[in-house]
Formats: structure tokens, sequence, C-alpha cells
């Protein structure tokens, strides 16, 4: 079903994802991270080729000391340039400046990716999907940087295994190795999902949180 296949989320694990909602589906989604950080997003396809979405959150919301709640809501807007065809890939730009853990005066710990292109395809047979996409970005966070990303995901019935990537260029704060991470998202009655990950798989945050871990919640419907 649709559903199965297009569970709400702009994103695999940190990286954008190709998957879109349509006119009059919605979604709602809880972001758990390391250091008790939690983000809420909510998103609606407004039109068939473009949707909009806000979140909010706050780092160390869960834990022992002072929550830092992000200094203004995060948004998300999505337009469906090309849908797959024969002879055209799956093209998505967007633009997200909803970033990952502590907010400081300029940056996100994980930077957003402000504006982005993807470019994907997707395989289908019975009862499975892969789908592969690649993009680039322009962050706007800590004097603007251009960065790339990709991502790759195998559905199995309601079960899906995610990858995905980013070299992170130009950030100060990381081991310059880039952040690889790894999930595996289960699919409930066409509309839950819950996904578990593994982050930062090659060490590359300054801050030694190797495999750390991230849980997301998310439910999308019709209006």
């Amino acid at each position: 079903m649709i559903l199965t296949l297009f569970l709400f989320s702009f994103y695999l694990i940190d990286q954008p994802d190709i998957d879109f909602l349509s006119h009059g589906e919605y979604g709602l989604e809880l972001r758990f991270g390391p250091g008790g950080e939690i983000i809420g997003y909510g998103a609606l396809g407004v039109f068939d080729r473009l949707s909009f979405g806000m979140s909010y959150g706050a780092s160390n919301l869960i834990g022992a000391g002072n929550p830092g709640f992000y200094k203004l809501p995060g948004l998300q807007l999505g337009l469906l340039v090309f849908d797959q065809s024969m002879m055209l890939p799956t093209v998505v730009c967007g633009f997200d400046n909803q970033g990952y853990g502590v907010y400081d005066s300029s940056r996100y710990d994980i930077m957003s990716k402000g504006l982005y292109l993807n470019i994907g395809e997707k395989f289908e047979y019975p009862d499975l999907l892969i789908a592969t996409n690649i993009g680039v970005n322009y962050s706007f966070e800590q004097g603007e940087r251009l960065d790339i990303f990709g991502g790759i995901k195998f559905r199995i019935g309601s079960t899906q295994l995610m990858l995905d990537y980013t070299p992170n260029f130009g950030d100060p704060k990381d081991k310059n190795k880039g952040y690889f991470n790894a999930g595996i998202r289960f699919i409930f009655y066409d509309q839950v999902f819950f996904e578990f990950a593994l982050r930062d798989l090659l060490d590359n945050s300054n801050k030694n949180q190797q495999l750390n871990r991230m849980i997301k919640i998310g439910y999308k419907a019709n209006f």
C-alpha cells in the first residue's frame, strides 16, 4: 500500500529522502536523540508536488540540568520537481533549517541542510523496495557552506533498513570523517512507524559520542 511505501519522514536517518507527502496527507513525528534531545515535526502535503512542515525541540530536555530550547522553530519545504519515470529519476528540491543537538549563537552540533537538491530512484518488486538517492545542499549556518549527502534503503514487507552518509565538508567541530548512520524502521497498520538508528558510526564527532542512539516515532494519515 502507498502508506507503507511513503510513511512520513522527510529524512532517512539524518539525510533527506525522496519520499513525498501528496495533497491532503499529513504526518507527525517525534525524534529522540542523544543528550536528551527531543524534536517534534509536523508536515502537510499542500499540493501533490508541494509539502510544508514545521519543527521545534530542545537539547537536554530529558535528563539533569537545564534544557536548551531552540531559539526558533524549524521550517521544512519540499517541491517534487520530477516524479520517477522511464527516462527521469525523482528530483526533489527542499529547504530545512532544523539541525540536531545543541544550538549556540550560530549553529547546531549537526548543522541543518538549508537548501538542498535530492535525486533518487526506486526499484520495486513484490514485497521489496530498494531506493537510492544522492544530493547537494547549501547550509546557512556558520558562515554558509556547500555539502553533499546520500542514502539507501531496503524495504522488505513492513520493515525498512536504511543507511545514509554526508562527508560534512568544512565543519571545524568534526574529525573530517563524515557522518555515517544506520537504522531500521518498523511500520505498523500502514500508518505508524518506529525507528531505531545508530549514528556517527565513523566516530566523527569531537564529543566522543560514537554509536549514539536515536529513536523516531511517526504517524501519517489523510484528511
